[in-house]
């Protein structure tokens, strides 16, 4: 049985403002003609499908174009909701779309929900676990578990699984291997590691999709594996590679793994320099429609910087300076039990800026400073 596995679509995202629905069924037509031409049996999706609980209604007719292209193809799929989903939108007829082979679970309802496709081998049992939280297992099995690793066990324990035969589950949620995963800056963040699922909690699968985290990656075995996100939602991911977790799966304990690559028109870019220097270089290689993150160099003051960088770089999508050489890197010495905040301020800015506070912000900032000392 060979099987396609992607997640994280977040269908309708936007980056820097920039709607990203272009790239998104430019990829989703890319993994289409992928299926036409590798023949997969079954297509596992997990989680991330749309990127809000309310979808624009554009990223709702995309998806709807997509299934029924998979429909159409009677290529077996599976898809479950991530912590971006709308569990009840998902799901809207998913008995119906279930019978044309689309098979869909938003939420955990009563216990995990168990499918079964079969090939030369017998039985793959495939299993659904969409983003949950505890508070939602303690209200629906009656338990009183505080983290995600002891609800996922309590959720595990009730599917009463059969690990004698094969076994494949999918799950959206922050899976670690000894507490660490390679994260981006797209994805939502959570501290103090109550969220984490240890990986070898589902080290008895044959395999276990998943979803959450944007960069391929496996969780302590190979058989645990995020298929990340198709392309990057941020610059952090750039150096990443995106595309389709490729799983064949024979008789139990015979797994081989292939990745085919997924890239869009359009890339992620970062260039670093001074102004005028990009700017020549943009003229020079023909005017680009890559998404830009832009350094600049420059000491000096600049007239519309990012008007002259979108005149050759219309997709420029973030400019940032870098530090001044001159600036945070250079320490003021002073004696701080003898100079007030405000003088001590009044000297950062004008290391910082070449030139000291004018008339106004004089006044500004004597103004916040009595202020300061008032509420004290």
């Amino acid at each position: 049985m060979k099987l396609f596995h992607i997640s994280d679509l977040h269908l309708g995202k936007r980056v820097y403002e920039f709607s990203m629905l272009e790239e998104q069924q430019e990829l989703l037509q890319t993994i289409l003609y992928k299926i036409d031409t590798e023949k997969p049996d079954v297509l596992l999706i997990t989680g991330d499908v749309y990127d809000k609980p309310i979808p624009p209604v554009e990223a709702v007719r995309l998806l709807d174009w997509f299934l029924t292209e998979l429909a159409e193809r009677r290529l077996a799929t599976y898809m479950i909701a991530g912590n971006h989903d709308s569990a009840q939108r998902l799901e809207f007829g998913k008995e119906l779309i279930g019978r044309n082979g689309i098979h869909i679970s938003g939420s955990v309802v009563e216990k995990i929900e168990q499918f079964i496709e079969t090939d030369e081998f017998g039985e793959v049992r495939i299993w659904m676990l969409p983003f949950f939280k505890p508070a939602h297992v303690n209200s629906m099995l009656e338990e009183s578990v505080s983290s995600y690793g002891e609800a996922a066990k309590v959720l595990l324990d009730c599917a009463e699984i059969d690990f004698s035969h094969r076994n494949i589950i999918l799950v959206h949620q922050f899976v670690t291997w000894k507490g660490t995963a390679e994260r981006s800056d797209s994805e939502m963040i959570s501290l103090g590691g109550v969220e984490e699922i240890d990986a070898s909690l589902l080290f008895g699968f044959d395999y276990a999709a998943l979803g959450h985290l944007h960069s391929p990656q496996r969780m302590g075995k190979d058989t645990v594996r995020y298929a990340g996100s198709p392309m990057p939602y941020s610059f952090s991911e750039i150096r990443q590679k995106k595309g389709i977790t490729v799983v064949n799966l024979k008789e139990k304990g015979n797994i081989s793994f292939d990745f085919i690559p997924l890239e869009t028109k359009r890339k992620y870019r970062e260039i670093k320099g001074p102004l005028q220097g990009l700017i020549d270089a943009a003229k020079a290689e023909g005017r680009s429609e890559d998404y830009i993150r832009c350094i600049l160099t420059n000491q000096e003051a600049l007239l519309d910087p990012i008007g002259q960088l979108r005149s050759v770089y219309p997709n420029l999508m973030t400019l940032e300076f870098a530090p001044r050489e001159n600036g945070f890197e250079q320490e003021i010495a002073v004696d701080t039990e003898e100079i007030r905040p405000d003088e001590l301020f009044a000297m950062f800015f004008e290391k910082q800026n070449e030139k000291e506070l004018d008339e106004t912000q004089q006044k500004i900032l004597g103004h916040i400073w009595k202020g300061l000392e008032g509420a004290e």
